[in-house]
């Protein structure tokens, strides 16, 4: 098989993916959390808090200096975990990347052990 096959035939697999239950919910999940105001207020702030985490680390600043943002992060985080859109999106989300991950393992196991009709 040429390299222009293969590259159709992944596309192909591309669109079956795309096409799959599990990136429909996936989407549609997705859709619903970006609806939620209150969920993307936190998604904000989260995201926020997180970045100021990361200069921080990245600068080695000792944890004790911005324990507050940690701990501001942790709350959010959990306030986050409570909203049934955010649930929603975790488990559609968790859902397609199992379906990404058996994929990715039978190209790997195909690429491991290749047929033996060559």
């Amino acid at each position: 098989m040429d390299r222009n096959q293969l590259l159709v035939q992944a596309s192909e697999l591309a669109d079956l993916i795309a096409e799959s239950d599990e990136a429909a919910a996936y989407r549609e999940a997705q859709a619903r959390l970006s609806a939620n105001r209150e969920a993307s207020a936190l998604l904000r702030q989260f995201r926020d808090l997180r970045e100021q985490i990361g200069e921080f680390q990245a600068r080695k600043v000792p944890p004790l200096h911005y324990r507050h943002l940690l701990e501001k992060a942790d709350a959010l985080l959990s306030e986050l975990n409570r909203i049934p859109d955010v649930q929603s999106f975790e488990a559609a989300e968790r859902q397609l990347n199992d379906l990404l991950d058996a994929v990715t393992s039978r190209l790997a196991a195909a690429i491991a052990a290749p047929p033996q009709n060559m």
